[in-house]
């Protein structure tokens, strides 16, 4: 599915899709499946979960998601959106690199690690959980992220920069405005020392439309 010249794939959506368990946890059965290192298990942060990923990691490596980009190209109606104030979610789009963190998922818990992970990012299907070559400074090693699904009805896809920041600038939703988490992911991105240009980037211009609007 390709964008128009600078316009969403799809329209925000007027609905919710729900995964049921049964679906969820088939698409985690298949996902751990098909790991390329099954030994050991990781998770690259590319978003939220660098500041907030519910389980103490049994290693954390600053990494590089390698074959994927950060991009916020989903329209979000429920935690930073609504069907009034639509906001953007972000996921991993394919081309280029990421910078993130990685996180060693631990043997003890595991599971209920893995049942938490795929209920907050698998609730409505909106990603791909994706294995990708990651580099990290102790070497190379396979981390699973969470693509963009571009056959879902809320995918917008990669949108100009200009509407973006429009869009964000006023989506608002049950845990708050889509700006504010743009602002922690930067915070985290910087934290951490992770260089992001074009969210950097995105996030400017949102402030510029926040400061037109007062």
């Amino acid at each position: 599915m390709q964008n128009q010249p600078n316009q969403p794939v799809n329209p925000p959506p007027r609905s919710f899709v729900e995964w049921s368990d049964d679906r969820r946890n088939e698409n985690m059965r298949q996902t751990l499946g098909a790991s390329p290192e099954p030994d050991q298990l990781w998770v690259f942060a590319a978003g939220s979960l660098i500041w907030d990923p519910r389980f103490e990691p049994l290693e954390t490596r600053t990494a590089t998601y390698l074959g994927y980009r950060r991009a916020f190209s989903f329209w979000t109606i429920r935690a930073r959106g609504s069907f009034e104030r639509p906001g953007l979610g972000l996921a991993l789009e394919p081309g280029g690199e990421c910078t993130g963190l990685a996180f060693r998922v631990p043997e003890t818990g595991r599971d209920e690690i893995l049942d938490a992970l795929w209920r907050r990012e698998m609730s409505g299907g909106v990603y791909v959980p994706t294995w990708a070559e990651t580099e990290t400074k102790a070497g190379t090693i396979h981390t699973l992220g969470f693509a963009a699904n571009p056959d879902h009805q809320n995918y917008a896809g990669v949108l100009p920069l200009e509407m973006s920041a429009k869009i964000i600038a006023k989506g608002e939703g049950t845990r708050g405005a889509c700006h504010e988490y743009l602002t922690l992911l930067i915070e985290a991105l910087d934290r951490y020392s992770l260089e992001d240009r074009e969210t950097l980037a995105l996030h400017e211009r949102v402030q510029q439309e926040l400061g037109n609007r007062t």
